[in-house]
């Protein structure tokens, strides 16, 4: 593709190109100078509607007059947009992760978003969302404005640039407890209420004895598990590294575990948990809140310990046992951090990470 001296034009084969950022346009002509003319319309969206995308169309009704660039965000209709957003983009996530961005973009209003607007938006997804929750939202609406700028000519700037709100550092590790001794006692006493024909009984111990996340365990199916591994491999998952097999716990198969998948008839071993909108363990993780022995009786407050809690109790328990990294976050289902390991290193063999098993007690 080659540059001419007017901006915005390019020519490839001998056709004219209407380039603007990530954006290609053919502007099929062969002719330079009917080339220039078609980018002029282009730019000052005097287009036929037959040729323009999705996103050019939505601007007609204020394309002919000039703006600022403060009141430029105010032109496109937001709600075509957001669907051609997610139309062209979608298939990158998990029906999870477009479930998450379909809902956050729904606080976005339909028109006039400018910076006004989007500091109003801010404020009042504050009195309602947490920080963490809120910067959440505000990545994916700065991935939306980044998408909209490289796309439609109309629009320049982002308004919820700079937006985002600084917290407080705190430790990794002091984010969430882990459960100590006594706690452990009295989630076991919990558990074994349910008995161990249960889902409620195998979620506590499968979690207790792998750290895996609650969404991987909630799609384990009848030949994921075995005597010698417990393979995490469904099709919800958080990275490409929740992706591994964990040596199956000695207390695992004493409890049970292998009559217990052996008795299972249907797909899932959690089936009766259904999935809602991509989570599997959407109704898990309700049922645990809501029957947590750990919650507050405060309202507001939140429990001690809860169910991922468990996953920072194998990972401590790893590290005081002096277990190396690596095997630890083939375990967990984490990164390592090195790009030697990460993009080169295999998966470590399930005889070596036995050893490290037995450390989880």
């Amino acid at each position: 593709m080659l540059a001419t001296k007017i901006p915005y034009l390019h020519c490839r084969n001998g056709i004219y190109y209407y380039r603007n950022q990530s954006v290609w346009k053919s502007l099929r002509t062969r002719c330079k100078k009917e080339a220039f003319k078609l980018l002029i319309n282009v730019l000052h969206g005097t287009m036929r509607e037959v040729d323009k995308s999705p996103m050019e169309v939505s601007c007609d009704a204020k394309a002919s007059k000039p703006q600022s660039s403060a009141a430029v965000a105010s032109t496109p209709k937001f709600g075509l947009l957001i669907k051609a957003y997610l139309d062209e983009n979608g298939h990158r996530w998990s029906l999870r992760e477009y479930t998450r961005i379909e809902n956050s973009l729904k606080f976005l209003p339909k028109t006039n978003l400018n910076k006004e607007a989007a500091i109003a938006v801010k404020q009042s997804l504050l009195k309602i969302k947490t920080i963490p929750t809120f910067n959440r939202y505000l990545k994916y609406f700065n991935a939306f404005f980044r998408w909209v700028i490289a796309n439609n000519v109309e629009v320049t700037i982002n308004p919820f640039d700079g937006l985002k709100v600084m917290e407080k550092k705190t430790s990794q590790a002091s984010k969430r407890n882990a459960y100590n001794p006594e706690q452990l006692a009295e989630l076991y006493r919990f558990a074994n209420k349910y008995g161990n024909k249960s889902i409620q009984y195998w979620l506590i111990m499968i979690g207790r004895y792998t750290g895996a996340r609650m969404n991987e365990i909630c799609q384990l199916k009848p030949n994921d598990i075995t005597s010698e591994a417990i393979h995490i491999r469904g099709d919800v998952l958080k990275t490409d590294n929740a992706k591994r097999s964990i040596p199956t716990h000695p207390k695992l198969i004493e409890l049970g575990i292998l009559e217990w998948v052996a008795e299972c008839k249907k797909e899932r071993l959690f089936h009766e948990w259904r999935p809602v909108r991509g989570s599997f363990s959407h109704a898990g993780s309700r049922w645990f809140s809501r029957n947590n022995p750990f919650k507050s009786g405060i309202k507001g407050e939140k429990a001690t310990v809860d169910f991922h809690s468990l996953r920072h109790t194998v990972a401590t328990e790893l590290k005081q046992g002096g277990v190396a990294s690596q095997f630890a976050a083939q375990i967990l289902g984490h990164s390592n951090g090195n790009i030697t390991y990460d993009r080169y290193g295999k998966c470590v063999n399930i005889s070596i990470l036995k050893e490290a098993m037995l450390f989880i007690k």
